[in-house]
């Protein structure tokens, strides 16, 4: 029937096709907890790894068999997502993927618009070390913190054990970092150069 309603992106392959292509990009999300791809893929496999993390907090054995259907390599990937993840993301009510858009990454062929997918909260979070540098950045300023940096604060470090101390931790060791990149530039600053 023509014009129905479309309840799932069909990435121009058959459906075995696509089912192998979520399950190959969600087993890496879970290997390497940061994947870039294509943004419909992307938006696609975070359709899937949120259902396994769903599957994950359950813990009962059907859901175990429903995970291990899933994944491609499941002995490697099961232990992981019933442990460490389950704990991650426990209190987490939900929004345990994010798809940041990316410039594409085949510029002299197809242009198409790519992303990366991630695991929040993880050591790879990508908006926890953007809002890390940008509170660096603000800081030195002689405005402070804006508002909606501050809000940024709050969504990054909310469900994080120990959010506040890690944030902190990583924005000393940026104001290091560059302090360090202008030591050796030769535009030492007085706080470079008591260091």
């Amino acid at each position: 029937m023509a014009g129905g309603a479309l309840k799932y992106r069909h990435l121009s392959r058959k459906s075995s096709h696509r089912q192998a292509l979520l399950r190959n990009l969600v087993t890496s999300l879970f290997a390497h907890e940061s994947i870039t791809t294509t943004w419909h893929k992307a938006k696609e496999a975070q359709r899937l790894a949120e259902n396994l993390i769903t599957l994950g907090k359950k813990n009962t054995n059907a859901s175990r068999r429903r995970a291990e259907s899933i994944f491609y390599e499941p002995l490697q990937h099961l232990p992981r997502l019933f442990t460490v993840l389950r704990d991650r993301y426990l209190n987490r009510p939900g929004g345990y993927t994010r798809v940041l858009r990316i410039e594409p990454m085949n510029k002299h062929y197809d242009q198409a618009p790519s992303a990366i997918l991630e695991l929040v909260d993880g050591p790879k979070d990508m908006r926890f070390h953007m809002t890390a540098k940008t509170l660096v950045r603000e800081r030195a300023t002689e405005e402070g913190v804006r508002e909606i940096t501050a809000r940024n604060v709050n969504k990054v470090t909310r469900y994080r054990d120990g959010g506040m101390e890690e944030l902190e931790k990583e924005v000393k060791r940026m104001e290091k970092q560059t302090r360090d990149e202008a030591f050796r530039e030769g535009r030492t600053t007085g706080k470079a150069a008591e260091d």
